[in-house]
């Protein structure tokens, strides 16, 4: 029996309501999601078909997005899923119109590349335009901000991009990302920081950090090291050379209260380096896969140390290996529910059975953690319009 089937149960009608209830108004499906309230941790993790953009909200307000990856042709092996909320909105424009619509303030206060692939940071396309002012082409993490600005940004290289540098980086993408950081750092208009491994108060709240003392977010991994009992621990110590870029991502885990959420890009089993991560971490609430679920993340060693009741995978490719739905079965005999953003029609056509475990197979997904962290709830919201309507309800979950 499922742990938040367990603490259902043990809950009447009523505490039900009052943890689905903010700012007064209460989720219900089929309208749209309530807007955030002081003191929760909202987690967005917003679907478009065409790259990875994660939306958090701390409890008092402050704001971080990680990722904004866009692109619009068609994979050499596989077809696109559909994009959404249809083919005439630009991922970025979808991101911002979703984040406007979402936070509280008027900018993001921060914003964390995981690594430098366009499907996290955007992709060099025929159609994309320059910004006149920069020179910079306007796609993923350049469109975005001139869609909703972003006070910081914090990427793994930051002033030290040449030394760096790992393969396939995405190399062309980068030259416009530099760019851009470079006038408006110039400009005054952003802040850059490289990502501190092991740093505690890199994500600073802004707004009222004395209130929430039960918030911390934990630099975990950056560029091949971990941060374990205090250190950094080069995995690829010796063999730096075979460091991808996907193995460099940066990631973190908040914690809130009993709640604890990890994301870290798109590492994978790269010589141990997602085991690595997870025993550094521990158990964990929720998890936003690493690596869209490929057959090479979120293995079986590495999920069981983290023990997560939720787990939110990416997608957009018509491929049964991103996400794998050969992990289906043990994910979810390990009492955990999986969320995918984007799951094609023909393949919930193809193999029904296996894709029948997952508690969404597409649209906006949210996590909502109570007050002190105590609890969560997990809404999956349509994404085929600007209406953001609640699809399906689950929870409360227990943290433990």
């Amino acid at each position: 029996m499922k742990r938040s089937l367990i603490f259902i149960l043990s809950l009447c009608l009523a505490v039900v309501t009052l943890t689905a209830s903010y700012n007064g108004k209460k989720a219900r499906k089929g309208r749209t999601l309530p807007a955030w309230s002081e003191g929760y941790l909202d987690i967005h993790t917003i679907s478009t078909g065409r790259g990875e953009c994660i939306f958090l909200i701390l409890p008092d307000g402050t704001s971080i997005v990680v990722d904004a990856g866009e692109f619009s042709r068609e994979g050499k092996k596989y077809k696109n899923v559909l994009q959404r909320p249809n083919a005439q909105t630009r991922p970025t424009k979808a991101f911002g119109d979703y984040i406007r619509h979402f936070n509280p303030y008027d900018a993001v206060d921060y914003f964390n590349l995981s690594h430098f692939h366009m499907d996290h940071m955007g992709n060099m396309e025929p159609e994309y335009t320059k910004c006149a002012e920069g020179d910079y082409t306007l796609t993923g993490v350049m469109a975005l901000y001139h869609q909703v600005p972003f006070r910081e940004v914090i990427d793994r290289a930051y002033g030290a991009y040449d030394s760096l540098k790992v393969k396939a980086m995405s190399v062309k993408v980068m030259d416009e990302y530099k760019k851009f950081l470079d006038y408006h750092v110039a400009k005054g208009n952003i802040k850059a920081s490289q990502f501190e491994l092991g740093a505690v108060n890199q994500f600073a709240m802004k707004h009222n950090a004395a209130a929430y003392p039960n918030l911390k977010i934990e630099n975990i991994c950056s560029n091949g090291y971990v941060w374990s009992d205090g250190k950094a621990v080069d995995v690829y110590e010796g063999i730096r050379d075979k460091i991808r870029e996907n193995a460099a991502s940066c990631g973190f885990v908040v914690r809130y209260g009993k709640f604890d959420f990890l994301t870290a890009g798109d590492i994978g089993d790269y010589y141990d380096l997602e085991l690595r991560v997870a025993e550094a971490v521990g158990e964990v609430e929720a998890v936003k896969a690493h690596h869209h679920l490929s057959p090479h993340s979120m293995c079986q060693p590495s999920i069981e140390v983290l023990s997560p009741q939720t787990l939110v995978a990416t997608s957009f490719y018509v491929r049964d290996i991103q996400p794998d739905k050969s992990k289906f079965g043990y994910i979810d005999n390990l009492d955990c529910d999986i969320y995918c953003t984007s799951v094609g029609e023909s393949l919930l056509e193809q193999y029904p059975k296996e894709y029948a475990v997952c508690k969404a197979t597409s649209g906006h997904i949210v996590i909502r953690v109570a007050p002190k962290g105590d609890s969560y709830m997990v809404y999956t919201l349509d994404d085929t319009d600007s209406k953001y309507r609640v699809k399906r309800i689950d929870g409360p979950f227990k943290c433990e």
